[in-house]
Order: C-alpha cells, then structure tokens, then sequence
C-alpha cells in the first residue's frame, strides 16, 4: 500500500467518525456500523448515561488529602510501574508524549511528560484526582480500557467528549494474578503529532512488565516458575509465570501462560503440575535446580521454565539453627543467619576460611567471598556480618544483578527530589547510606557496569557519597563485603572489571567449597534436616540413601540440597520418621545410582554379603581408570592419602 492510499484511507475513517458524531447530534442516536465496535459499544454506554458530546470537562478533582490517601491505598501500583513509567517519559516526553497511571477506578494516579500542547481545562481535566470513568467522561482510553478490560486505541473524535477530540490515547489494563484490574497505563498525545503516533505495544509491554513484577511480589511464599514455548523470552516481559505450592498445586496464573497454554485461567488455578503436563513437582524442581530449566509438555507443544522464586530459601530455612557456642547463642533468636562455627561445620577448609574472614572485619578489611551458586554466599555474608562488633547495626544486601542497569546507580547512591523525571518526592535513601554502622553486602560484584565501579572505588578510597541531583557528601561508616560466583580475575585480564577496585575489594579471599567438595557432607546434611523439619519430628535418612547423597556431585549445591530435602519431606506421611528411596523422584535417584560411591560407602554396602574387600578394591579401581592413573587425583576423590592408596593398589595385584 503506496504512502497516497494509506493517507485516504486514514481520511475515510477520519471522515467515519465525523459523520457518526454529526448522526449523533442532530439525532440523539449513535449509528450502527459506522465505527469500530468497541467505539460504537462505548458510545452507546456513554449516551446511556445520559452524556452529551459537547459537555464541559469541568468535573471537581479529589483535594490534596484525598490524592494522599489515593496513592498510599495504591503505592504497590505505584511502585511496581515506577520503572516502566520512567522509561516510557524518557522516550516520549521530548516528542509530546504524555504518561499517566491511573487506579482501577480510572481516577488519575500520576501524569509526567509534556503538558504544553494541553489547553487549561485539560490541563486540569488531566491532574492526579482527576475520574475518567467512562460513565463520566465518556469514551475515553482509561475508562473505556476499564469497562472493557482489555487495551483500547482512541484517536481524535472517537472520544466522545469534543473537547478531547485533539488527542490520541493509548491505554491497557494492569491486572492481578486473578484478572482482577489494578489500574491503567496510558500514552497519550496530539492526534497531529506525527513524531508520536500511537504505540500500542509498548504500552502492552510495559504492562506486562508492571503484572510480571507485582505478581512475583505477591506470591513470595510459593513457588514461582517463568514460563514460555521459547528459552530466549523466558524473565522477559513475554513470560508466562505460575505460582504454585511445593506439594505442585497452582495458586495462581498470569495472563501470558493462560494464552500459552491456551486455558483459561480456571483450568489451570487449583490444579497439580502431574495432572496438567505429567510430571512430578519434585522432579521438575530437581531439573531446575540441577540444569537451570525445566520441561513441561502438553498437547499441544511443549514448554521451558525456569525457577524465579523458592519459598523460605536458604538463609530463612537455617535462620534458627541452634548455636554450637555460647558466645553468640543469646542473639540467635534475633537472627537470621547461623553461627560461624555451626555454618563452617566441621570441614576445615570453610573452618579457617571464616576465622580469617572474621578477622578481617575486625580490622576494618573488606571480605571478598567466591563459590559457585547455591553454596550460601550471602548466609556468610549475614554470619560474618552478626559475628563483627556492627552486629547491631544494618545488613544491607544488594543483588548486582538483579538489577536493571540504568537504576543500580539510584538504588546504591540514592537521590535527592526532583534529580530526574520520576524521581519520588522526598528523594531516596540508597543503599550505601542504608548500611551505615552496619554491613554493605555487594553480592555477584562482578556483573556491576564498568562506569559505576568507578563510582564505587572513589566512594571506598573518601568513605564519602554524594546522592544523585545533590551537592552535599555524607560520611560514610560502613563494613563492605561482595561476593561472585564468577572468577574476577578472569575478568580483571579480559577489562570487564577494574583492577585497582578488584585489590581493593580483595581484603581476604574466603572460598566457600562446592558441597561436592565438603569434608562433612553426611554431618551437614542430618543437621540441614533437623533445621527443615517443620514439626520438630526427628527425621533421619535411610543409611543406604545417605550414602548415596554423600555420593552424588550436587552441581546445585546447597540450594539444590534443600530443595531435594524439601521435597522429601512434603512426600512423607505424618507417622514416618524415615526418608528412603521412595520419597525421591525417579529422575533424581536414577542420577544418585549413577555417581560414584566414596569408598567407605562401598565397604558398609557390601559387608553384610562378606564383600568388604573386593567392594572396596573395586571402587578404587574405578575411580583411578577415571583418572586416568593419577595417583594424587584418585586420592584426593577417595579421601584417603597416597602412602593408603598405594598399599592398596598392591592387594590388587595380590
């Protein structure tokens, strides 16, 4: 379609609506098959309660004090869609665009961009307090999307009012996890703005971004799973997510899955995930914490997912772990983190490793902590942090990359009101200045932005900060420990972190050890239990399926323990005392029968049929093939030293 076509064709419909409002007026009637039919309906509504096309918009707005209570009853709103809105009046605002939330009542929330173009009376018409409710101000983006529940495009004279007839609006929705409206999102512009036509999609977007955020806010007490036919759009604004219980129950769905899934929100809220894609919740959420990713299949296609949330994770779960030692057990029940000499537990390396961590805090040094993810960095973070003389003070955790990059400079620095669009009145406190005369934990440092660890090295050499928007610095008493999964020097030699901020962050190196790799996994794992155990009930685990966890490699490490004991427990009745085999996934102990056994575990196997000696001489041999002959390799995995190694490669040539 040629540039000429399109142009007539935007006249003709132009044309459209200019006769049906003139029918309308000399009339009384609104014409049938002239508009579009979700125009028509709404025009038929608005005349319906008993509107007229040329009435005034000069309705009374709430008064400050209303406006308050407004935005307090929905600050959730407000602070789930902060982000998207400042994006979208970053974008729109320098080419006429205007942003407006609204609550569920169409009763404006907050309007930023350019307000120039209004005239007084829209100006007005369009301030927070201000209802456009469609049985008030007739059709319009807000109140139409309202009624209709779905996102709507007005342009021009498709308001039914003539005094907004200059304006084009592009609204949506924000709904709950239950369909339920929470409010709208608008875009609104002059209808003669041809820098600014109408988006729909990003106002979709942008929604959906809102419903992701406000729905994993919601749902902190379950399972949260991220949904979508295609790996690439899974934590995207695309995500189909599900809420569910650890016994696989659905508490809830959004609208991305249901239209993935094709049904309906009702077929899916109540149901078991074995029923609905024939997999067992503790299966599935063994692949999640093992691969990353999870299958769940349907007729008509299947789907990835991937673990957003677990319930109670690590650090709560061990949160009221009794303490081995009296100096610190009058705090535990204040606490949510266990003592150091209860978490290094009895494997010597993690022993040493929070000896010298303590002791770096004591002199003012900053810890840097490296492990794999799952190991529990920030549970050390919050013991170390409880065992310094600033156990009183603040533990302020920030996640470096869980956040969005254009706002990690605002969430550390804070800012000051008015520092850029959007900005919240009263400013806000970041989190360096949170953590005063306490602990500032920095956690995967490695994925800060180059531009802000330059910002953050200053602030650690002056102990000074300077919010965002202000020109006063605040003296800074603070403890800094960070922690990566992620080899920094690595990325020291590849330029993706600065040098001089990773010797200055690297006060002491504390290396948290793969689970795989603990001395004390057995002793570990029955205290873990005993801290899981819901009713106080004293679990054990059979002795035959210990060895085989003693065993497995664990590449989710401790994070993935908890789940399998998790889920173990959810499986058990209320009368047993003992976890075994089958209250295990298929797919988990297919991979337990898999590893390699230690070789105290393959003599306590075999013993019992008088095999001692060969089970053992066995599993040696296996374990050295793999090595390919490597005496020290084989030693090491066995956890026996060379000189024992060698006297028992001699009974193999007995």
């Amino acid at each position: 379609m040629n540039k000429q076509s399109s142009s007539c064709l935007i006249t003709e419909s132009e044309q459209s609506v200019k006769n049906a409002r003139k029918h309308l007026v000399q009339e009384g009637e609104v014409p049938s098959g002239v508009l579009r039919s979700e125009i028509e309906d709404s025009w038929l509504r608005s005349v319906e309660a008993g509107l007229n096309c040329e009435s005034p918009l000069d309705l009374e707005n709430l008064s400050r004090d209303s406006i308050a209570d407004l935005k307090a009853k929905n600050r959730p709103l407000i602070e789930a869609s902060h982000p998207e809105v400042k994006q979208l009046v970053e974008y729109f605002s320098s080419v006429g665009g205007l942003v407006m939330l609204a609550d569920a009542d169409a009763t404006i929330l907050g309007v930023k961009g350019e307000q120039r173009y209004l005239d007084s009376q829209m100006k007005y018409a369009l301030q927070p307090g201000a209802n456009w409710k469609e049985d008030l101000r007739g059709t319009n983006a807000v109140g139409t999307a309202v009624v209709d529940r779905t996102p709507v495009m007005i342009t021009g004279n498709e308001h039914f009012l003539d005094s907004a007839g200059y304006l084009s609006c592009c609204s949506a929705p924000i709904t709950d996890a239950a369909g339920d409206v929470l409010g709208v999102l608008d875009l609104t512009s002059p209808t003669d703005n041809r820098e600014l036509p109408p988006n729909m999609s990003l106002v979709q977007q942008a929604v959906r971004s809102i419903e992701n955020r406000m729905f994993s806010g919601q749902f902190q007490q379950q399972i949260v799973l991220s949904v979508h036919s295609r790996p690439e759009y899974l934590r995207s604004s695309w995500q189909g997510l599900l809420a569910l219980e650890l016994d696989g129950y659905i508490q809830a769905a959004n609208e991305q899955v249901c239209q993935l899934l094709n049904r309906k929100r009702k077929q899916l809220v109540g149901r078991n995930l074995e029923e609905l894609f024939g997999v067992r919740p503790e299966a599935l959420l063994t692949d999640l914490h093992r691969k990353g990713r999870g299958q769940l299949r349907t007729r008509s296609g299947d789907f990835v997912c991937e673990l957003l949330h677990f319930p109670n994770s690590f650090p709560a779960s061990i949160a009221k772990a009794p303490a081995k030692t009296s100096r610190t057990a009058s705090k535990l029940p204040e606490i949510e983190a266990p003592d150091l000499v209860e978490l290094a537990g009895l494997d010597a390396r993690l022993q040493k490793g929070v000896r010298m961590g303590s002791r770096a805090l004591a002199h003012e040094l900053p810890v840097l902590i490296q492990g794999e993810t799952g190991t529990g960095k920030e549970v050390m973070a919050k013991s170390l942090h409880l065992d310094s003389r600033r156990s009183s003070g603040p533990f302020i955790a920030v996640n470096c990359a869980s956040i969005p990059e254009g706002l990690i400079e605002s969430e550390l620095f804070g800012y000051r009101e008015g520092a850029f669009t959007g900005s919240r009145k009263g400013g806000m406190v970041g989190r360096l200045e949170q953590a005063q005369s306490g602990t500032l934990f920095l956690d995967e440092i490695g994925d800060m932005p180059l531009a802000l660890q330059a910002r953050l090295l200053r602030v650690l050499q002056e102990r000074t900060i300077a919010p965002l928007g202000g020109a006063d610095e605040i003296a800074l008493d603070i403890a800094v420990i960070c922690a990566s999964h992620r080899d920094l020097k690595a990325l020291v030699a590849e330029g993706s972190f600065r040098e001089d901020l990773y010797y200055r962050l690297n006060g002491v190196c504390l290396r948290i050890p793969a689970f795989r790799d603990r001395t004390d996994k057995q002793d570990f794992i029955s205290h873990f239990l005993h801290q899981l155990t819901p009713d106080g009930r004293q679990i054990k685990i059979a002795d035959e399926l210990m060895l085989q966890l003693e065993g497995y490699h664990w590449p989710g490490n401790i994070r993935q323990l908890e789940t399998t004991l998790r889920v173990a427990i959810a499986f058990m009745e209320p009368d047993e005392l003992v976890i075994d085999s089958s209250h295990i996934s298929d797919d988990f102990l297919e991979e337990l029968s898999s590893s390699k056994l230690p070789v105290s575990g393959a003599i306590q196997l075999n013993a019992a049929n008088g095999t001692l000696k060969d089970a053992e001489l066995m599993t040696i041999q296996q374990v050295l093939e793999q090595h390919e002959g490597n005496i020290s390799a084989t030693a090491n995995e066995l956890g026996i030293s060379r000189a024992t190694l060698y006297r028992k490669l001699k009974q193999l040539d007995e």
